[in-house]
């Protein structure tokens, strides 16, 4: 029998990052057309983003020309923001990680990233 209660928040920086498009909602983003770029810094260094286009989110390794938006983060700031063990916006206000680019598309992140993966998204992708 399965623990409906099971944690479902991301393990790994690269769990919560690529899981940002299992929880992107298109209807919330409307007609957003974006690319965040991250750039992690700490124990799991490196460059990723998010393209968001045409209604559909997609997860890149590497670094994108011209981003929308930049997030330079240490790997587990962000990973405690995606658990929700730590408060975005004032994680950002006492400089534990720095923006370059639109800012908005930062304080929409909540609402453009609030689907619930199912069960069976999380398991195909092995996180469960």
């Amino acid at each position: 029998m399965s623990d409906n209660k099971q944690d479902r928040r991301p393990k790994t920086i690269m769990q919560a990052l690529e899981g940002m498009t299992l929880t992107y909602n298109p209807e919330k983003a409307g007609n957003l057309e974006a690319v965040i770029q991250f750039d992690l810094k700490g124990e799991v260094a490196g460059k990723y983003f998010l393209k968001i286009h045409q209604g559909i989110c997609t997860f890149h390794k590497g670094e994108h020309e011209k981003p929308t938006l930049t997030i330079k983060t240490p790997s587990d700031v962000w990973l405690k923001i995606a658990r929700k063990e730590m408060n975005g916006a004032i994680a950002m206000m006492t400089g534990k990680y720095k923006t370059t680019g639109d800012v908005s598309i930062l304080l929409k992140m909540d609402k453009i990233f609030s689907r619930q993966p199912s069960e069976e998204e999380l398991a195909e992708k092995g996180w469960i």
